[in-house]
């Protein structure tokens, strides 16, 4: 088989940005001991630039994933996907720790914008939104495969919700085991296996199934597969289980985090 296998992590639902309550998937183990790792940058209100079109939307998930923009410490600008989730503060979305924290650099990134429902080269209905405190496990500076997600806390219009606007999907921290059918979404750019165009203006999608790792490889209980490369740019897009294209409803239960060299997992599940 040769090709390579995509990595997600197993979402787990944290309220770091507004309180310390914790939920775990199990087994616990290993992470009930993890600490949150938080950054907040205090942007003028001239500078937040928070709905740009001024435009609101009706509630759905339409917008909810999303083009998020940012700029690391050489002062490239790179790219990633983000996700509203559903929350009481209303203004979260989840990614991949790896596009807020800069491994090479051991830094932040900076200038996070977020545009929700960005398509074919459109920001969306409501343009670009800015974040200011953002969030990742500190144990992922040393354990890049396993703490590979993170949370952003964006400003919104006074006395609105980000996701009243965009829709929210819920995260499903009760991951079942076994193979099942799995959507993910992204904006890859030239790289990747994903059937459409892969120029990181478009929103693309791939349905099919998810599968659990063998044991004999590492930390297999936090992951989960599926046999396509979903390329760069789809970092931190969401694995959606019961996805109802109709009305874009379903639950996260995980995001992208990377690609597996062989051998791959269904190759050492048939031996």
């Amino acid at each position: 088989m040769n090709k390579k296998h995509m990595l997600y992590i197993f979402v787990v639902l944290i309220l770091i940005l507004t309180n310390s309550s914790y939920a775990f998937p199990k087994p616990m183990g290993r992470r009930a001991k993890m600490v949150p790792m938080s950054k907040f940058v205090d942007i003028p209100p001239e500078e937040r630039m928070s709905n740009t079109t001024g435009t609101f939307a009706v509630d759905n998930n339409f917008s909810a994933i999303g083009l998020l923009s940012f700029v690391k410490a050489d002062g490239s600008t790179d790219y990633c996907t983000a996700t509203v989730i559903r929350t009481d503060n209303g203004n979260m979305a989840i990614t991949a720790a790896h596009c807020i924290w800069d491994i090479i650099a051991e830094n932040w990134n900076t200038d996070f914008y977020f545009y929700p429902g960005y398509n074919n080269g459109s920001p969306g209905s409501i343009g670009a939104v800015r974040a200011h405190t953002f969030s990742i496990w500190s144990a992922f500076t040393n354990d890049e495969a396993l703490y590979d997600y993170g949370f952003i806390k964006f400003y919104y219009q006074d006395g609105r919700k980000l996701q009243d606007d965009t829709g929210a999907f819920d995260c499903d921290v009760d991951v079942p085991p076994g193979e099942y059918q799995t959507t993910v979404f992204g904006y890859p750019y030239n790289s990747g296996e994903m059937d459409c165009p892969r120029d990181g203006e478009h929103l693309c999608e791939w349905q099919g199934n998810s599968f659990e790792f063998p044991n004999n490889l590492p930390n297999y209980q936090w992951h989960r597969g599926i046999s396509i490369d979903v390329g760069y740019g789809s970092s931190g897009g969401p694995w959606i289980k019961d996805y109802d294209p109709n009305t874009n409803g379903g639950n996260i239960v995980g995001i992208s985090h990377g690609w597996l060299p062989p051998p791959y997992p269904k190759e050492e599940i048939g031996k």
